[in-house]
């Protein structure tokens, strides 16, 4: 599901290819745990490819976003679909995460 690509020393990108979900927010959460490990600069999250979120992989990136900030790092949402950021402005968390809005479908 998840596939990490590393463009940089200070950059990791994780795409989510499919729904993020009950079912999947399992796998993605360890790959974005990996990713921190190496204590990126920034962290990004490619929706790009995903048309459904729901609330417990809201939670998840919440989590993901206040782990990378403990370590100086920026947790940002990239491509997120206008469902996405409905949800994400519905939820009042469009104000907590960074959003790279020029991939935006």
């Amino acid at each position: 599901m998840p596939m990490t690509t590393m463009t940089g020393p200070a950059v990791v990108v994780v795409e989510v290819v499919g729904d993020l979900d009950l079912g999947s927010v399992a796998r993605v959460r360890e790959t974005l745990h990996d990713a921190l490990s190496v204590q990126p600069q920034q962290l990004v999250v490619d929706l790009s490819r995903c048309e459904f979120v729901d609330a417990s992989a809201l939670a998840m990136l919440l989590d993901v976003h206040r782990r990378a900030w403990r370590t100086g790092g920026v947790l940002t949402l990239r491509g997120c679909s206008a469902r996405v950021l409905r949800l994400l402005s519905l939820t009042g968390l469009r104000r907590v995460f960074d959003l790279d809005l020029a991939e935006t479908a």
